[in-house]
């Protein structure tokens, strides 16, 4: 899929009000405050300060196969816990994306159900005087989701803090597994915590409550059942052992004018499976009348991962005369002995759409600038039919997205990235990944994000790639920002990397 660089205008207010139950937070009102603070709240969000602002319990700080930069909290052996407390200043109250990445010891065997413990990741509201006043978000990860074989990413949603919040405490808690071992560890890196504009809109999108909301096709009990057996977060979940799709109908009528949207989703799969998304416009009589998203995940991606596989989408902006939008995912499965998984699904309205052009590399290297990448087409690639890989020799991969009015603005940054052995043995370098500030000539301004997926060592999988997604979001530009250079480069190494399903969007 591809996008063009079409940008429109918001109304210089902090919650863009069309949405029924935001606050009126404008700036106009000088009663209230500005909305002026974007960007990720988290400090010291991938632990290069080691404890810093952070207070932890049984939790060390390692360098083994890091996610992020070249330090990672190790949770355990056994019960551990790991908290923030976040100013939420100059947020006015605004719903947070959250993200971290997580993985189990290296070390585990076989039985690795029976060694890991649960872990809780938590965004609790706090007053002023740090008392707690509510609970933004809960996810219970069950012991034996995380292993050692996958890193997964996971992203969701807070509600609205209430009224009183000035602060924002995140944690993660690990209870100890039935069978205690010494390598009972999870990982836990690249925490995110930002503004966004709008709440969620899915109902029913982590599947707890069977499959309410949602519409099975074919219905019957034959396509897509509820299962609470193996679930990415939670209890509950999606699964089809056949062909079939699974859709939902949101109303978005209420919102601005050719509003975009944030879609996400894990999925996992064994077998020869693949699974299409696609987002399409009705009008008030349930008409179509256009498509706001069409991406595949080809048959040999899922059955690599050898877990949860997490997506993150920005959607086309509305058509005219929209009223609904209708989410639909679409199965293949070749034979009743593979099966499809579907988990926590959000999709939430964006100030822009996706700003890059020719994400997901479809439409080959148009619209990028590069030095000794290839494009790479095969049945494994992340989305769609093709990529852009990075080899031995190292190499870069760049984008200049124009931007609409951007200073103070902060961006949401997200891609696949996929590490390919060549050998059994090969290691995969550094890829540093980079948003760079450009003036209307084209000069450096600032860097505005810069993420570093250090891979020293293989991951243990029997397979010969794997899928990690990475998220950020940036600074705030600064004056005199006209555009946004989007920069992958890579360091020599024996494995491969390969770049899919670059997103670039305004949060808040």
């Amino acid at each position: 899929m591809s996008y063009n660089n079409a940008i429109r205008p918001y109304p210089e207010c902090c919650n863009h009000s069309a949405e029924p139950d935001r606050r009126d937070d404008c700036k106009h009102d000088k009663k209230k405050p500005k909305c002026k603070r974007c960007g990720n709240l988290v400090q010291d969000f991938s632990f290069e300060s080691q404890y810093g602002p952070w207070v932890a319990s049984n939790v060390t700080f390692t360098n083994t196969d890091v996610y992020e930069g070249a330090i990672q909290a190790r949770l355990g052996p056994g019960v551990a816990s790991l908290y923030q407390i976040v100013s939420l200043e100059g947020v006015c109250r605004s719903p947070m994306l959250f993200s971290f990445n997580a993985v189990g010891s290296p070390l585990l065997g076989v039985q690795q159900e029976l060694t890991l413990g649960i872990l809780i990741a938590e965004v609790a509201w706090l007053d002023s005087n740090y008392n707690q006043i509510g609970l933004g978000l809960r996810m219970v990860i069950p012991g034996g989701r995380i292993n050692s074989t996958a890193k997964i990413t996971f992203f969701a949603q807070t509600d609205r803090p209430p009224e009183d919040t000035a602060f924002a405490k995140i944690s993660f808690s690990k209870g100890s597994p039935s069978f205690m071992s010494e390598a009972d560890f999870i990982f836990i890196d690249g925490v995110l915590l930002a503004p966004m504009a709008y709440t969620d809109l899915i109902r029913n999108g982590d599947f707890e409550a069977n499959l309410f909301e949602w519409v099975a096709n074919p219905d019957g009990d034959t396509a897509f059942l509820s299962s609470y057996k193996e679930s990415l977060e939670g209890a509950g979940h999606a699964l089809t052992q056949v062909n079939g799709n699974l859709s939902q109908d949101i109303s978005v009528g209420h919102l601005p004018p050719q509003t975009s949207f944030l879609l996400s989703f894990a999925a996992q799969g064994t077998g020869n499976v693949g699974l299409t998304v696609r987002i399409e416009w009705l009008d008030y009589n349930d008409n179509p009348i256009g498509s706001g998203l069409n991406v595949s995940i080809p048959n040999e991606t899922l059955n690599n991962q050898q877990n949860y596989l997490s997506y993150l989408f920005v959607s086309y902006p509305m058509v005219p005369g929209t009223a609904t939008a209708r989410l639909t995912f679409y199965a293949t499965v070749p034979t009743t002995a593979d099966f499809l998984r579907l988990d926590n699904v959000i999709f939430a309205p964006v100030l822009t759409q996706n700003l890059v052009n020719n994400p997901s590399f479809e439409d080959g290297l148009n619209y990028w600038q590069q030095s000794l990448v290839n494009l790479i087409e095969r049945n494994d690639v992340y989305e769609g039919t093709a990529d852009a890989g990075i080899g031995q020799i190292g190499g870069a991969l760049w984008q200049d997205v124009d931007l609409y009015d951007p200073e103070g603005k902060c961006y949401l940054f997200s891609t696949g990235l996929g590490f390919r052995k060549t050998i059994e043995t090969a290691d995969f370098g550094t890829m540093i990944m980079k948003v760079i500030w450009l003036d209307r000539f084209d000069r450096e301004l600032g860097v505005g994000l810069s993420l570093v997926s250090n891979r020293v060592l293989p991951t243990d999988t029997n397979t010969f790639i794997e899928w990690i997604p990475f998220a950020g979001v940036t600074e705030p530009a600064p004056a005199g920002t006209v555009r946004a250079r989007i920069l992958f480069s890579k360091t020599d190494s024996e494995g491969f990397i390969e770049v899919d399903n670059v997103v670039f969007a305004q949060l808040v």
